[in-house]
């Protein structure tokens, strides 16, 4: 008897010491697998004990991982590929969803932007080091516009809604789900720009080299559950619409306005591969890094072990 206390003290002792796991986690629609691992208890179910800590977008995720607030971060491959040409200290595990529209073009109705090509000479904002910075330039090319010929300014996304409402922008370039809240807020003085899908965006989960060496289980446990998540969304998905609406704070109607768009599946395949080595192109060729650094490896940038393991099948990176 005495032993058997003796054993359950010890258990309980590195129960309690065992700090959780923290992922850094934005409150868009792209973060609804990490969002649904938690409140079904998938996480619990793998065995391994996690905190969401919320950050307002992906990059913020990444650096506050990089100055270790977290262990590890989700986000788009872009702001992953801009920080990879300082810093080569954190891989990709798995991406978890895919999207071509999460990123969109508002525009004040009175701007009269009615098609892509009436972008020209407006005032255009963005949010640097983001999808939504990438998005806008790949538009601007598409639609033949030098971008010289517009007056981009910077912007954070928590901010969007105020600058649009106060016309210190003609258009913003960004992602969901704060497009469909100006909408909601600002309703007939705004209209979306139809713009073309040239970008298929990616969310991701990333982990620090220092992690994956010293946590390969857990990791292991975390990419289950989510797995586990994104099985459970594609099988209910008035249950993953009702999750995101508690959880993220969306309502219903924008939820179910734009929740087929998206793809929930665990992969890495080698579009992944090549949207980032464009990106990388980009980045270096717009001057948005110093361009007399090397293109990284993005092969370095990618750790598919453990998705192997879990799931062979998704793994198609030759």
């Amino acid at each position: 008897m005495v032993r058997l206390v003796f054993l359950i003290a010890i258990f309980l002792s590195s129960t309690i010491q065992a700090a959780p796991l923290r992922i850094g986690v934005t409150d868009s629609i792209l973060s609804l697998p990490l969002h649904v691992a938690k409140a079904e208890g998938f996480f619990v179910k793998r065995g391994v004990d996690v905190e969401l800590v919320r950050c307002v977008f992906g990059h913020r995720c990444i650096t506050n991982m990089l100055d270790g607030q977290t262990e590890l971060s989700i986000a788009a491959e872009l702001p992953a590929v801009l920080i990879s040409f300082t810093r080569n200290d954190f891989s990709i595990l798995t991406s978890f969803v895919s999207v071509s529209s999460d990123v969109k073009v508002v525009s004040l109705r009175s701007a009269k932007i009615t098609e892509p090509s009436k972008l020209k000479g407006k005032t255009l904002g963005y949010v640097k080091g983001s999808v939504s910075q990438y998005v806008l330039d790949l538009v601007l090319v598409y639609s033949g516009i030098d971008p010289a010929t517009v007056n981009l300014r910077a912007i954070q996304p928590e901010n969007a809604l105020a600058a649009i409402a106060n016309r210190e922008v003609d258009a913003l370039c960004l992602w969901e789900p704060f497009v469909s809240r100006i909408q909601s807020n600002l309703g007939a003085q705004v209209q979306l720009v139809p713009i073309p899908k040239l970008y298929t965006e990616t969310f991701n989960l990333m982990a620090t080299h220092a992690v994956i060496k010293s946590k390969p289980k857990q990791l292991e446990r975390i990419v289950l559950a989510l797995k586990d998540s994104t099985n459970f969304i594609q099988a209910n998905p008035d249950g993953a619409k009702a999750l995101a609406v508690k959880h993220l704070n969306i309502p219903f109607s924008l939820i179910n306005g734009i929740f087929d768009d998206y793809r929930y599946r665990l992969s890495l395949n080698r579009s992944l591969m090549r949207t980032m080595e464009g990106q990388a192109r980009w980045a270096l060729r717009e001057g948005h890094v110093n361009r007399a650094l090397p293109q990284p490896d993005f092969a370095g940038l990618v750790y598919p072990n453990i998705l192997k393991a879990i799931d062979p099948g998704a793994v198609s990176l030759q």
